[in-house]
C-alpha cells in the first residue's frame, strides 16, 4: 500500500515536472517559452492581482502555503488542507489610480474532496473621457470594470499528496465593449515527510485567445478601418514553490518559502518569504520577488484567534509598486473548527 502511493505520488510529480519543461512557444499554450519577448501580449492582467495579506506579505511565494481561504486563487489543491472543514475567506486591495479590488471565496471539504466557490470584481469608478480636440474631458465618463467567478474541486490522492482545479469565467467591460473568457487553473500540493515540508505547483490562467466582442470604433477619413479587435493571449502563469517551518522555541517558530515564477508574457521570478509566528497568535512577515524593474518589496502582519471552535485571522500586507506607489492589502480568513464531541459522562466516571 505504501509503495503504491509512493509511485503514485512520484508519477504525479513527473507529470507535473514535465507540464513544466515541455511547453511549446505558440499561441494558446499554457505556458509560453521566452517570456521576456512576449512582454505586454497577455489579455485579462486584473486576474494576476494578488488577494490576501498574507500571500501578499510572503513576496507571493504562495504556491505552497495556499491552505487557507485563499486556496483557490493559489493551489485549489490546498483546499483539502484547511484547518477546519469549511472556509470563508475575504479580501479588499486599495490599487493603484484609486481602484479597488474586492475578493471572496468560499470551500467546503471532506475526507477525500474539496469544493469551493470565488469571485472577484475591479471597480474603476468613473472616468473622464477624453479625445484629440478635449485633452482635458469632454465632460462625459466611463467605466472599465472586470469581474470573474470560479468553481473549484480538489481530490486527496494519498493523506500527503493532493490535486485541484478551477474553472472560471472572466468579463471585462470597457465603455461599451465587452470581452468574455472561460480559463482554468491546475494545482498540485504534496507534504514530503519532513516536518510540515511541502512542495506545491500550479498553472494559473490558461486558455484560448481572448479577443472583445463588437466591432472597433471607426477609423478616421484616410484609414481602413479593422473588421474585428485583435486577440490576446491569457495571462496564463506558472509556478513551483517549497516552503517549511522551523521551531526556534516552544512559541516562537519561522516560516520560510520560495517560489519560482514563470508567466507567459514576461520573464520569470524568483519569490521568496519569512513568516515570524509569535505563540500562533501573531504573525509578522516579508517578502521579496527578484526581476522587477521596481518595486518587489513587501512586508506585513497578521492576527489569529480561536473564540469558540472558530479560527478568526486578519492580515495586512504592504506592497512596493514603485512609480505606482504602495499597494495596501487585508484580508479575513474565517475556519470553523470540528471537534468530536466528549462523551457525557455519568456517576462513577462511566459514560
Amino acid at each position: 500500500m505504501v509503495g503504491t502511493r509512493a509511485t503514485r505520488s512520484c508519477l504525479a510529480l513527473a507529470a507535473a515536472s514535465l507540464l513544466w519543461v515541455a511547453t511549446p512557444a505558440r499561441a494558446g499554450d499554457m505556458l509560453r517559452l521566452f517570456g521576456e519577448e512576449n512582454a505586454g501580449t497577455s489579455s485579462a492582467q486584473f486576474l494576476r492581482i494578488p488577494v490576501g495579506g498574507r500571500a501578499v506579505a510572503l513576496g507571493q511565494a504562495y504556491s505552497a502555503l495556499s491552505t487557507d481561504g485563499a486556496a483557490i486563487f493559489w493551489n485549489p489543491a490546498g483546499m483539502m488542507r484547511s484547518p477546519g472543514r469549511s472556509n470563508y475567506f475575504a479580501s479588499h486591495v486599495a490599487w493603484t489610480a484609486d481602484i479597488d479590488v474586492d475578493y471572496a471565496a468560499y470551500h467546503r471539504r471532506g475526507q477525500n474532496f474539496a469544493q469551493g466557490l470565488m469571485f472577484g470584481a475591479l471597480r474603476s469608478g468613473d472616468i473622464l473621457r477624453t479625445d484629440e480636440l478635449h485633452q482635458e474631458g469632454t465632460g462625459q465618463y466611463f467605466d472599465a470594470n472586470q469581474f470573474f467567478v470560479g468553481a473549484s474541486v480538489a481530490r486527496a490522492m494519498t493523506d500527503r499528496f493532493s490535486i485541484g482545479a478551477t474553472l472560471k469565467y472572466f468579463q471585462e467591460n470597457l465603455d461599451q465593449y465587452q470581452t468574455k473568457a472561460f480559463l482554468a487553473d491546475l494545482g498540485i500540493l504534496y507534504y514530503v515527510g519532513v516536518g510540515d515540508m511541502r512542495v506545491g505547483f500550479t498553472v494559473r490562467n490558461f486558455g484560448g485567445d481572448i479577443r472583445p466582442a463588437g466591432s472597433p470604433p471607426a477609423a478616421p477619413d484616410g484609414y481602413v478601418p479593422a473588421p474585428e479587435f485583435q486577440s490576446f493571449p491569457a495571462p496564463t502563469v506558472g509556478a513551483f514553490g517549497a516552503a517549511k517551518t522551523w521551531d526556534l522555541s516552544p512559541k516562537l517558530s519561522l516560516l520560510t518559502t520560495a517560489d519560482f515564477n514563470h508567466p507567459s508574457d514576461y520573464s520569470e521570478s524568483f519569490r521568496m518569504g519569512g513568516e515570524l509566528a509569535v505563540r500562533r497568535q501573531l504573525f509578522l512577515r516579508a517578502g521579496y520577488e527578484t526581476n522587477r524593474p521596481e518595486g518587489g518589496l513587501a512586508a506585513g502582519f497578521g492576527l489569529q484567534v480561536e473564540r469558540h471552535q472558530l479560527l478568526i485571522r486578519v492580515d495586512y500586507a504592504y506592497s512596493d509598486m514603485g512609480s505606482f506607489g504602495v499597494i495596501h492589502h487585508i484580508s479575513v480568513d474565517l475556519s470553523p473548527l470540528w471537534r468530536r464531541p466528549q462523551a457525557v459522562t455519568g456517576e462513577g466516571g462511566q459514560p
